[in-house]
Formats: structure tokens, sequence, C-alpha cells
């Protein structure tokens, strides 16, 4: 009897301390300050993409220090550069080629001379101001579309000249003769030999193989605003004249 007063006794205490335990709950919800965690990474981003834009922004006034993007810029306009008529990326589509003289007819879409003249004139160009320049005779016609024989025809009316034709949207030059004519391969120097002013760079180039300096280039970022053209350059060429050894 004893005994079962000590066992009845010591479940009584162990079934009481259970019913004192303090409760466990689940967290059905984030932890608390999570939310305000998130807040401050998306504050963070926000701030920095905005630090980035006026970064951007500061780049397109000044020179300064130049990026690699825009090293890479100002390589590929000089390199571009060694052509005797325009550039290297103005390359024309041949329609005809006459063998008695060497004459052809060569188009050319508006937009590479809309790029080629902001690129490597001080002067802003648009549509209007590239066919003055050229001195183009417009036309509604397509002359894309034109059989060799009217082709011929034309070359033989025209003899020389531009026609910009609305229908192509593009510049078509009448060549009366062969182009001949060679320019000396020229070395263009590493970004640290450049000379980076306040608002230009000036980069001089050598003639390959020698130390001799070919042709001096001065850049300024190209902030014009013009319609048209299909690959906008960072920077463009103010000015450029053969270097003195």
């Amino acid at each position: 009897m004893k005994k079962f007063i000590i066992l009845f006794l010591t479940v009584g205490s162990v079934i009481s301390l259970a019913a004192c335990a303090p409760k466990r709950y689940e967290r059905k919800h984030s932890p608390v300050g999570a939310s305000s965690v998130k807040k401050s990474s998306d504050k963070a981003q926000e701030k920095e993409q905005s630090e980035e834009a006026k970064s951007d922004e500061h780049d397109k006034e000044a020179i300064g220090t130049l990026s690699k993007a825009d090293q890479a810029d100002i390589y590929s306009i000089i390199e571009n550069s060694a052509s005797l008529t325009y550039s290297l990326q103005v390359q024309p589509t041949r329609l005809l080629e006459l063998n008695n003289d060497h004459g052809a007819v060569d188009g050319y879409p508006q937009d590479m001379f809309i790029d080629y003249y902001n690129t490597y004139t001080p002067g802003t160009y648009n549509l209007q101001d590239v066919i003055d320049k050229l001195n183009a005779e417009e036309t509604s016609d397509s002359i894309r579309s034109l059989s060799q024989d009217k082709l011929i025809q034309l070359t033989n009316e025209k003899k020389d000249g531009w026609l910009y034709s609305t229908k192509d949207k593009a510049f078509y030059e009448i060549v009366p003769g062969g182009r001949g004519g060679a320019m000396p391969p020229m070395e263009i120097p590493s970004p640290d030999e450049w000379v980076v002013n306040e608002d230009s760079v000036e980069v001089t180039t050598t003639i390959q193989g020698t130390s001799d300096p070919y042709r001096r280039f001065v850049l300024k970022r190209n902030n014009k605003n013009y319609k048209g053209g299909s690959h906008k350059t960072r920077f463009y060429v103010d000015s450029t004249e053969f270097a003195k050894s």
C-alpha cells in the first residue's frame, strides 16, 4: 500500500510538471526585421544604380580617365580611317563595273554616310546635310532595281557625281574611272601614350615599322544630336593633320 501511494505521488508530480512547462510555438512568419533588411537591400541597390547613372552622365560630358570602351572606340575610329576615300567601314555595294574605262556605280546605305560624317567631321549631319554635302541629285526611282543596260545608260548621261534614291534610302556614286593609290600602314600607340586633355584626346600615329610620326588625331566626345545612322560612336574626330617629324 505504501509503495502504491509513493508511485501515485510520483506520477502526479510528473503530470503536474508537464502541465506547467511552457508551450513551444512553430514560427509561421519571417523573422522580425526581415522586411526591413530587404528594404535596406533594395535601397542600397537603387543608390548604386543611381550613382552608376550619374557616373555615366559625367562620362558623357567630360573626358578625364578613359574607360576600356572609350579606348576601344577611339582605336577603332583611327584604325578605320586608313582609307583613300571615306573610312574602312564605308564599303560600297558595286552595282555596275565598266571594263573599258574602269567606271562603276557604287551604292551606299544612307545610315552608313550619316554615321561617317558624324564620326569623322566636327559638324552635325542629318540626312539632308549629307545630301547637300555630296551635292547629290535626288530621285524617287529605285536605282538598285535598274537593269545593267539602264545603269550603263545612266552612266552615259550623268558621267559622274552622286544620286540619292528616296525609295532605296541609299546614295549612289557614278565613278568615272578607277581609283588607285595607297596609304602607308600605320601603327596606333597604346592608350598610355595618348594625350588626354580636359575636353579632347590627342593620338599621334606612326608609320609601321618606324618611329616616324604620321597623322595626329584630335577626338572629342560625341554628344551630337542627329537622326539616322546605325552606329553612333562615343567619340568623333574634331581635326586631323599629318604630323611633322
